[in-house]
Order: structure tokens, then sequence, then C-alpha cells
């Protein structure tokens, strides 16, 4: 045996070996980097391409789906209604009401001032449930008053067209309010147990991705809350969302679970 040329042989593999667990430590390093860079370059590419935002919710939310049934209102807490008369047909009427459609009688002037205040006053007064409301928006140019429902403290988001939770108030040109529609849910209930939603950021990092939030953007406004993408006649599935609205004039949805964009949309937002 010749001893010299196997201790050569033993030289190279175990140089062979360190080579290739060099390059395997670099690699590993590699990634690490890498991951410490995306953690905090949103933030720097949102900075280069001046996309503005304010400061965003930094508490940790736990979430879980909800399920809903939409209130059917009876005709004994329809006729409890003082002031108001009821705006539905007769063949509306043979079906159980869900929108709930309604009209005063004399319309209940708002103030210039404080207008706020009276909106809360009228909720709490005359509205079936309404404190269950608080106030989303003013459409200055439908003269309309829109209030959403609230479950644990945060809004439950919806396109207009869909009213499962709101109630709108329709205005006449002396800032008078003269009717209004009401959806309302009930019976709700969390549909498993709570996970650790995504944070805001990463919501609207989502958005930046699919080309939604562009250069010279701004984020004027971030919410938690929760939003169903598809309305159902009775029961309803709502998911924890995170609302982002961006220049004042686009709505968008992003599932603070999973982190995919539920729907974005045209605002009226003022």
């Amino acid at each position: 045996m010749d001893w010299s040329k196997t201790k050569t042989i033993f030289i190279i593999a175990f140089l062979i070996l360190d080579i290739f667990l060099a390059l395997q430590y670099m690699e590993k390093m590699k990634e690490n980097k890498y991951d410490i860079i995306t953690e905090t370059t949103i933030e720097e590419q949102f900075k280069a391409e001046d996309i503005k935002y304010g400061k965003l919710p930094t508490k940790t939310i736990k979430g879980s789906y909800i399920t809903a049934k939409s209130k059917q209102f009876t005709q004994e807490e329809i006729d409890s209604l003082k002031n108001q008369e009821l705006m539905l047909s007769d063949e509306e009427l043979i079906k159980p009401v869900t929108k709930l459609r309604m009209s005063f009688i004399e319309p209940i002037q708002l103030p210039d001032n404080n207008m706020e205040n009276k909106l809360k006053q009228i909720l709490t007064t005359q509205i079936i449930q309404g404190s269950q409301y608080r106030y989303w928006r003013y459409d200055e140019n439908d003269k309309e008053i829109i209030f959403l429902q609230v479950y644990k403290g945060y809004a439950i988001f919806q396109d207009e067209n869909d009213g499962i939770g709101m109630i709108v108030f329709y205005l006449n040109d002396h800032n008078e309010i003269t009717s209004y529609r009401q959806t309302l849910l009930e019976d709700i209930k969390e549909l498993e147990n709570q996970d650790e939603v995504i944070k805001a950021i990463r919501a609207l990092e989502a958005l930046y991705d699919k080309n939604y939030l562009k250069p010279k953007s701004t984020v004027t406004k971030v919410e938690y809350g929760y939003y169903t993408q598809i309305p159902l006649t009775e029961q309803q599935i709502l998911a924890p969302t995170w609302h982002i609205v961006v220049n004042d004039q686009e709505d968008f949805y992003v599932n603070a679970l999973e982190g995919d964009i539920i729907k974005p949309e045209k605002s009226n937002l003022e």
C-alpha cells in the first residue's frame, strides 16, 4: 500500500468536504441575510417611491371568521317607531323584512354644528337597536349619511349597495333627514379559534405587490374590521379584514388572516 498516495486522497477528500460545508454555510448566511432584508425593505421601497402613510395600528389583534344572520324586523318593532312610515310595497311585505325602509313624517333638521351629536340622538331614540352602529361617512353628492354596524368595537365593512349591517340616512336640500334604510346582523358567532392577524404594513405590502398601491400614493386610512365579499340573503360569513383607503378615493379590503386582497373598489369618500 502506497501510504503517500492514500494520504493525498484523504487530504483531497477532506478539502472537498470543507469546501462543500463552506458553501453550505455561505448559502445559509445568505438566506438569513435575505430574511432580514425582506423584513425592512418594504418601508424603504415605500419611501423610495414616495408612498406615504400615517401611523399604522400596532396593537396585536387576534381574529377569526364570524357568521351572522340577517335580522328579520317584526311588525311590532316597525309599529313602535314614532314619526315614521313604512316604505315597502305589499309584495315586499309578504317576505320577511330584512331590509327596512322608513320615511319620517316630519323631516328631522340637522344642525350646522355638532351634527354628530344629533345623529347619535336619532340612532338611540328612533332607530331599532341603533346603538350597534357607528358613523362611517357622509356623501355630500348623494346627500347620504352612512353608519356601519359594529362587532366587538370593529366595523363590519361592506359595499353600500349590499348593506347587510348598515343604516343610510337620506337628506333633502334643506339638510333634513327625510328617510332611511336599515339592515342589521344578529346571532354573530366566531367560527374557530382566534389567530393573530397580519400587521397593517403587510396589508399595504399586499396592495403594493399587486400594483394597487402606486408611486406617489397616500394611504389616508387603515382600520381593522370585518368584510364579506359575497353577501347572502340570510346567513353571512365575514372575514377579519384590513380596510385601506388610498388617496381618499379608493377602498381596498385585505384578508387579515391570509393576506389576500378580497376586493378593490371605487369609493365616494369625501
